[in-house]
């Protein structure tokens, strides 16, 4: 028990290096850390829970089978998404679907419960308006929004070039800026978005 609780203090990189040591319960450490938050990522383009629940676990694999393979010079976060997201893109080459609506149900800190009424609202408005974008481009907008990573490792994760990335970002936010037409919304997706599921 005492062993579980410490490896919840490690870092994502130190439990990736105690799962390529062979330790069972570090990786299970980052199956629980990132499994929902990976579901998230990958639901908006995908037919079915069941189907996004299968390439989770298909990225969990491919991560476990190559974690000997994890270069400690970069994050462990940048490493699983961007295996996630060529493995989205296996699946796509594979099957051909149609734009599915997401709906991202998020817990908000704010005492004042209108606040987080309102605040819940916008970012489901957000996420169910992304369903106009493009792979790329909501891709993009949640590694930025929701893994509040920077360019530099969201180019890595998409396979694309920095500038490619704030042209994706600059793109997704003209067209849901479009999209949602409410009073309610008054800022940016910064202000909307939380900073991690």
């Amino acid at each position: 028990m005492a062993n579980l609780s410490a490896n919840k203090q490690l870092s994502d990189e130190e439990l990736a290096v105690q799962a390529q040591a062979g330790s069972h319960p570090c990786f299970e450490e980052l199956v629980y850390r990132y499994g929902q938050r990976l579901f998230h990522f990958l639901r908006a383009k995908m037919p079915t829970d069941q189907d996004t629940e299968d390439l989770v676990q298909e990225t969990f694999l491919k991560v476990y089978r190559n974690i000997r393979r994890f270069d400690l010079n970069y994050k462990f976060s940048t490493w699983l998404y961007t295996t996630a997201a060529r493995l989205a893109i296996s699946h796509f080459r594979k099957k051909r679907i149609d734009k599915y609506e997401s709906t991202v149900e998020v817990p908000y800190a704010s005492p004042d419960p209108r606040q987080q009424m309102i605040a819940r609202d916008n970012t489901k408005n957000i996420w169910h308006a992304s369903r106009c974008l493009g792979q790329n481009q909501y891709q993009a907008l949640w590694l930025r929004y929701i893994e509040d990573m920077p360019v530099k490792e969201i180019a890595v994760v998409l396979n694309k070039t920095r500038l490619h990335v704030r042209v994706l970002l600059h793109l997704a936010r003209l067209k849901l800026a479009k999209k949602i037409k409410r009073p309610a919304f008054t800022g940016e997706i910064e202000e909307t978005a939380p900073a991690a599921v």
